[in-house]
């Protein structure tokens, strides 16, 4: 990570240089996202619905965003956000007593997209680059009328600490004052790093017993990105 950010650093300078001969912008602000999350695992998704339906869940984002135009619609960003990730299920506990209950697994991380930022005279911008992800925290609850099977528990130890995951972005930068602008826009994201974790019963994914064959479990992502940002004319 240290990498990453030292790459970045040294890639806003580099641009800073010529931006300072060509005309440009350097904007820093807050931003906050909604999302509809999902945790990707064919295993999962080949079991009975009664067993572990997946059901849509939501996360955020918040924190910090920067950005610079090296010229007047071309620019890179970098954001450092506070994240959520989510995953609820429901069905029922066994084959026997076939008690229905609902789970979710939760994810925290901290978030660094990277990003390459083309905006159009009139404000609408699009946005590709990757998700650098540090998962801090993760657990698995399940509720349900047995006392027995309720209750949350820690499952860090089975999922991975970083994830990855390309970024794609749109929406429209919008004038508040001459340099306050607000942007809204989507953005949508795949992970390409195996997350880990459990599944709705909160049964370790490399339980053999149960999946034979390992499968990957990989984050997906989607919704409205709000910012609130300043621009200052370099």
């Amino acid at each position: 990570m240290k990498k990453i950010a030292l790459s970045f650093i040294l890639i806003v300078s580099a641009i800073n240089i010529n931006a300072q001969t060509k005309g440009g912008s350097f904007c820093v602000g807050i931003s906050g996202m909604g999302k509809n999350t999902w945790l990707m695992n064919k295993n999962i998704f080949d079991r009975p619905n009664s067993e572990q339906e997946v059901e849509a869940s939501l996360g955020t984002s918040f924190g910090l965003n920067m950005s610079i135009y090296f010229t007047q619609n071309i620019g890179i960003g970098m954001d450092v956000l506070y994240s959520t990730h989510n995953q609820k299920f429901n069905g029922t506990t066994d084959i026997i007593t076939k008690t229905p209950y609902n789970s979710k697994i939760h994810f925290s991380s901290i978030d660094i997209p990277l990003y390459l930022r083309l905006s159009t005279n009139g404000g609408a911008y699009f946005e590709v680059g990757t998700y650098f992800s540090m998962i801090t925290g993760a657990t698995y609850t399940q509720e349900s009328s047995l006392s027995l099977f309720n209750g949350t528990k820690d499952i860090k130890a089975n999922t991975s600490s970083f994830n990855a995951a390309p970024l794609l972005g749109l929406g429209i930068d919008i004038n508040l004052t001459d340099n306050l602008i607000l942007s809204p826009g989507l953005r949508f994201s795949y992970g390409l790093s195996d997350v880990g974790g459990v599944d709705g019963q909160g049964v370790e994914l490399t339980n053999t017993g149960r999946y034979p064959t390992y499968q990957k479990t990989h984050t997906l992502s989607g919704g409205l990105n709000v910012g609130i940002v300043y621009r200052f004319d370099i």
